[in-house]
């Protein structure tokens, strides 16, 4: 039996806020997830957020890895893809059910290890 105690994932927009498609940024967090966590699972999600007063809606996908060690430099590399290739202002995090939001002046590496110092108490 493996038991696998925590529960890491990133939400991945399925097409950038002027409506191309993510697939690529979606097949690098999703190869990164299964490399370094040994698989993933991918769950269709709808988001809505508002940013200066105007309501935004993504269709998304959150990819998702339960792991026994949470590896924050594959979480931050993920983050960051979202954040880059695929042209968001801001990317969502979680960990053991908790959300995070990241936004391009995050030091996203360096806040996820205070989150999971924390969790690991």
């Amino acid at each position: 039996m493996i038991k696998l105690n925590n529960q890491v994932a990133v939400i991945v927009p399925k097409k950038t806020n002027d409506g191309r498609s993510t697939k690529k940024v979606i097949n690098k967090v999703n190869k990164l997830f299964c490399l370094n966590f040994g698989g993933t699972s991918i769950l269709e999600v709808s988001g809505y957020w508002v940013n200066d007063g105007k309501v935004y809606h993504d269709e998304n996908l959150k990819i998702v890895s339960n792991v026994e060690n949470i590896d924050v430099e594959t979480i931050a590399e993920a983050a960051n893809l979202v954040l880059t290739e695929a042209e968001q202002l801001a990317v969502s995090v979680e960990i053991n059910g908790a959300l995070y939001i990241f936004d391009t002046s995050d030091s996203i590496a360096e806040e996820l290890e205070s989150v999971v110092m924390e969790v690991e108490k």
